[in-house]
């Protein structure tokens, strides 16, 4: 995945803010001098991408293979590209990335040739080699998960360990039989652990969609998503604003990480708000805030996604269905806040000559929309969704070669194959640790034990729960920027507690996933703030509590999931109610947000329209219409005030 790093020249405050910048900051890639090293990773990278394309199409050798050969192919590109620290060399490997590459070849195929065996012909007895072996794989998955995300989720990784190992002393309903450290590397080196569903998801699925954006997008697709909305929306009021949120929902559907959205269309959006008169850091904010649309927006909408469809049972294609307005709803609030900010700092929109010909972008690139219809296509009519992604691959490359535009030679082919799986590393990297600590929660039961805790605490009643899941993800995304990490634990602790109390399956895991979006958004850990910092050379946690302030309506969105009827889309009453009164309140939103809906609002009108806010996203009938009757007060009383000021005007 392309990341960036923090400026030098950005305003960087105090000693904390340079000790938080500096330790947070997104890793950069090294850029490897050595031309043979270059093309051993441009090699491994296009095998990479080639071999589990194949894979979707046709079939895989083994399981084993399979999974293993992932995360092998991961590690090796991770251990060659991300330093293992801020003094490692940025323009060639040292000696321990070479032993860490070797050991990773070697585990893979220790893996490969002793795992059948091991539970063919000894019934999964476990030998000093596969004890040894074990041990080396959960260093590797350690590190791996290190050099790409940072230390919090390696350190929740053995806390979970040295749970496992020292079980007895644990106090209260805490307090296991404890497991030897021989079972504990025996049991993380198998099928239920590290070579877990948690890497079949991420080889399956994951990575196949991340490969597959990368290919629409550099082939072509591209220039639909950005400079198409761009041409249509860029004329309006605040637009290069109202751009970023459109254009991040529309790429966020094949990109489905926060980063490289912002990536991808920040580059863009990004000048074009500095131009338009919105001031850097909330030009980042907007940006970063957008982005975070994109692990909502079908189809890819992000790992977790994937993991939530193998843990519940329910459909992919269910998910998606009910997932697209709670995305659109979001991304309307957003354009609210665009519009009021962008009238009460009087911004206008961009000029004619920065804006393209939306007819003549349809002419050459509509083909590129084709392959996301034969992925909704293909899951409609039953098929699995790496079989619906591979089939949609083939449709971008015949699609690229339809128009003198984007049509491609086998080195640019080569390139972007590259790159996929290069954006891959930040995912893939995690796949290891998560295995860890989803074997650990299993084979100790400490998720049923905190799921109990969670009861406990919310005394019975789900709204409770509901809270406290937010503050949980709220504290836990300021230490662990990663949707997919944030997910995985709270799935296992929180989402069996939410049930339990009367959320369905589906509201209860959505539920979770929108809550950890806010862990690219928190500071002091914001990796999607700091990184749309770093495009607009605004300071980090300016923009990260800006971003913030203006995505708190994703704690409100899901508040529908689990007591209104925003999960149930059909030809009804409740239904077309419920889309009504949450269309209400992203609009008081972001009058409240800003401070401005037909003039600039005194504290006691954003107060009232904040309480508008809450209470149309209540599923109560009576506090429907008691929002509704706040949002018409202060329209009134912002009118009157006008007549009073200007009587003449008025």
């Amino acid at each position: 995945m392309e990341t960036v790093a923090v400026r030098d020249d950005a305003p960087q405050g105090n000693w904390l803010d340079r000790f938080v910048t500096r330790t947070t900051a997104i890793p950069l890639p090294r850029d490897l001098r050595s031309k043979a090293l270059r093309t051993v990773v441009t090699l491994v990278s296009v095998a990479f991408s080639l071999l589990y394309i194949y894979y979707a199409g046709f079939g895989y050798f083994s399981p084993e293979s399979f999974i293993s050969g992932y995360l092998g192919f991961t590690f090796v590109l991770v251990f060659i590209l991300f330093p293992g620290s801020d003094k490692s060399p940025r323009d060639r490997i040292t000696a321990v990335d070479g032993i860490l590459v070797l050991s990773t070849v070697a585990v893979t195929y220790h893996y490969n040739v002793y795992f059948p065996i091991r539970y063919i012909e000894r019934f999964g007895e476990a030998l000093t080699h596969d004890v040894v072996f074990g041990i080396m794989a959960i260093v590797l998955a350690l590190e791996a998960c290190r050099r790409t995300l940072g230390p919090a989720l390696p350190l929740i990784s053995l806390a979970l360990i040295g749970y496992s190992l020292f079980g007895p002393y644990f106090p209260g309903h805490l307090t296991h039989q404890g497991i030897s450290l021989w079972d504990t590397a025996a049991w993380l080196y198998s099928n239920q652990s590290i070579y877990g569903v948690i890497t079949r998801i991420f080889a399956s699925f994951v990575f196949l969609f991340i490969v597959f954006g990368a290919i629409l997008e550099m082939s072509g697709g591209k220039e639909l998503f950005l400079n198409l909305p761009l041409s249509i929306i860029g004329r309006t009021r605040g637009g290069s604003a109202k751009l970023s949120a459109v254009a991040s929902a529309l790429f966020g559907m094949i990109s489905g990480s926060p980063t490289a959205n912002i990536v991808g269309t920040g580059t863009l959006t990004i000048p074009l708000m500095k131009r338009s008169g919105f001031p850097p850091h909330v030009s980042a904010a907007f940006e970063a805030t957008a982005s975070t649309i994109g692990v909502t927006m079908p189809p890819l909408m992000g790992a977790a996604i994937f993991l939530m469809a193998d843990f519940t049972g329910i459909p992919y294609l269910e998910i998606v269905k009910v997932s697209i307005l709670p995305s659109l709803l979001f991304m309307l609030s957003l354009l609210a806040v665009a519009h009021v900010y962008a009238r009460k700092a009087g911004i206008e929109g961009l000029p004619p000559e920065e804006l393209g010909d939306p007819w003549e972008i349809l002419k050459n690139y509509w083909t590129f929309a084709v392959p996301l219809g034969l992925i909704f296509y293909m899951l409609g009519s039953g098929y699995s969704p790496d079989y619906a992604v591979f089939v949609a691959i083939l449709g971008v490359a015949g699609a690229s070669l339809l128009s003198r535009h984007t049509r491609l030679t086998l080195p640019q082919w080569a390139k972007i194959l590259e790159v996929g799986a290069r954006r891959s590393l930040t995912v893939g990297g995690l796949a290891g640790c998560l295995g860890i600590i989803i074997g650990i929660v299993f084979r100790t039961g400490i998720g049923t034990k905190l799921s109990i805790l969670v009861v406990d605490l919310s005394g019975g009643y789900l709204i409770l729960a509901v809270l406290l899941t937010a503050l949980v993800t709220f504290v836990l995304g300021m230490g662990v920027s990663s949707i997919t990490a944030d997910y995985l634990l709270l799935s296992v602790l929180i989402a069996p507690a939410l049930i339990e109390l009367g959320a369905t399956p589906m509201a209860a895991h959505l539920l979770i996933i929108w809550y950890s979006q806010t862990s690219n958004l928190t500071p002091p850990v914001c990796g999607g703030a700091f990184t749309a910092a770093a495009i607009a050379g605004a300071h980090p946690w300016r923009t990260g509590f800006f971003a913030f302030r203006i995505g708190l309506f994703i704690y409100l969105i899901p508040v529908a999931f689990v007591f209104g009827d925003l999960l149930n889309p059909g030809l009804n009453l409740p239904f077309f109610w419920t889309l009504l009164t949450a269309s209400l309140s992203a609009v008081c939103f972001g009058g409240a947000v800003i401070g401005y809906l037909t003039g600039t609002l005194n504290m006691w009108q954003r107060f009232l329209l904040a309480a508008a806010t809450v209470a149309l996203f209540e599923p109560h009938l009576l506090l429907d219409f008691i929002g509704m009757a706040l949002l018409a007060l202060v329209v009134v009383w912002q009118n009157l005030g006008k007549k009073k000021a200007n009587p003449e005007a008025a």
